[in-house]
């Protein structure tokens, strides 16, 4: 048998030791723990179970272990350890496999409980380090599970590595859960852990400002705080520009204010983002507190807080105001772009200003800033609702030569509008209608 396992046969190898029985011979102990070893050679941990169960049966029934010439009682508890051993060294090579072996290792894990086979902790824990792609994840957990049910301790470095885990397969709330076990049963995280719990939470931070998921943006940060986590100016940050894409003026005025309580200095992004939110809730004498106040304690503006300000003076109808801004900006070598313009004449389009939209249209030629979609939808949109349709009508016909895809809302806008005033519009040179432009719908589920 050990010479055809060092030829690399094992199926002869177990091949001799039925031969050996068939033969009317008695196998020792040294022969059942080679063919153990046939099994973890072909790294069959099933089959290596298999024999071992089928192995103490006909030990447990007195088939077994008759001779007087070795001491069955410790050479069984030896062949129970091994086969212990072989499975675990198994289950190993099958984790660092290229191929996703999960479902053998879930299996032979199960068919060692049933067999009354349990790893240690130390087994358990070496499984785990052999975990590190994400379909591992799974694995991971069931065998965190085990250690945190069987055994009082567990290493720390083992629960970072399966915090990190848990990250990299988008399983963030078992991570979080992974570091709220170490709160409350020890070991006490170290740095290491809450660097890694904090990446985890930026994450999902990051994904709730870029969708304008408020709510859970406010979530994300309570939680961190009822975890005893801090934090920074980039999660407060990621919170504030939740609320002022989902336009949740009161809720970024609440979360500014517990930023400044909590000790974190506000950055141009934090006032950016609240003037914003309040902004879009027409919150106008909040918002310029707030900007005076951004001044006051030497926050300097930049583009991005500044064409809101050209937005709110515009939603108040004070031009001037808004020409002041424009100088300012010019002054301090910061140049009006096109989403500059684009919120001028938005905010005139949703006041009924269209002839003041149009005016801004003009400027931001003079400047040499090129127009994109949003400046003709929203301009056409203003002009069509102002009783302007054929100059309507010719900014849309301009825009399509300029090679601009407009939006339905923008085609309807011409057309209702013609049709409401009286004017006669040439729909063979307007062309059919734009097919409607599919918007993904943000959810708090999608995360």
């Amino acid at each position: 048998m050990a010479i055809y396992l060092e030829q690399g046969r094992a199926i002869k190898a177990l091949n001799v030791l039925e031969e050996i029985r068939r033969v009317g011979l008695v196998p020792s102990a040294v022969s059942y723990s080679t063919a153990l070893l046939a099994y973890r050679r072909m790294e069959d941990g099933i089959g290596a179970l298999r024999f071992f169960t089928e192995f103490r049966e006909k030990y447990l029934r007195g088939e077994i272990g008759n001779d007087e010439d070795e001491d069955w009682e410790k050479e069984f508890v030896k062949l129970e350890n091994f086969t212990v051993r072989v499975c675990y060294q198994v289950m190993r090579r099958w984790l660092v496999k290229q191929e996703n072996l999960n479902e053998k290792v879930m299996k032979l894990l199960s068919d060692m409980d049933k067999a009354g086979l349990q790893p240690g902790r130390v087994e358990h824990e070496r499984l785990i380090w052999a975990c590190t792609r994400e379909d591992h994840y799974v694995v991971a957990k069931e065998l965190y599970m085990r250690i945190r049910e069987r055994h009082w301790e567990i290493s720390l470095s083992v629960c970072n590595h399966l915090i990190w885990l848990m990250g990299k397969a988008k399983r963030w709330w078992a991570a979080l859960e992974i570091y709220e076990d170490l709160l409350d049963k020890g070991p006490k995280p170290n740095n290491m852990s809450y660097e890694l719990i904090m990446s985890h939470f930026n994450i999902l931070l990051t994904v709730a400002r870029r969708k304008g998921i408020w709510r859970w943006g406010v979530r994300l940060i309570n939680k961190m705080e009822d975890k005893g986590l801090k934090p920074g100016s980039r999660e407060w940050n990621a919170v504030l520009v939740a609320c002022s894409k989902a336009s949740e003026a009161s809720t970024a005025i609440q979360i500014f204010r517990r930023m400044v309580e909590k000790g974190e200095k506000p950055t141009i992004i934090s006032y950016g983002a609240l003037l914003s939110a309040l902004e879009k809730g027409k919150l106008y004498d909040e918002a310029l507190k707030v900007w005076d106040h951004m001044i006051k304690v030497g926050v300097e503006p930049n583009l991005y807080a500044y064409t809101i300000m050209a937005s709110i003076f515009t939603g108040q109808g004070k031009f001037k105001m808004v020409d002041a801004v424009i100088k300012e900006m010019s002054s301090l070598g910061i140049d009006p772009t096109v989403v500059t313009y684009n919120a001028i004449i938005s905010g005139c389009a949703r006041n009924g200003m269209g002839s003041a939209a149009y005016e801004w249209f003009h400027r931001m030629k003079v400047q040499n800033v090129p127009p994109n979609e949003v400046t003709y939808e929203m301009l056409i949109e203003a002009l069509a609702r102002d009783g302007k349709p054929r100059l309507a009508y010719e900014l849309y016909m301009r825009a399509h030569n300029e090679g601009l895809n407009l939006s339905t809302k923008a085609y309807d806008a011409v057309v209702r509008s013609s049709q409401d005033n009286g004017v006669a519009v040439d729909m063979s040179v307007l062309g059919p209608r734009p097919p409607k432009k599919l918007k993904l719908k943000d959810s708090e589920n999608s995360i």
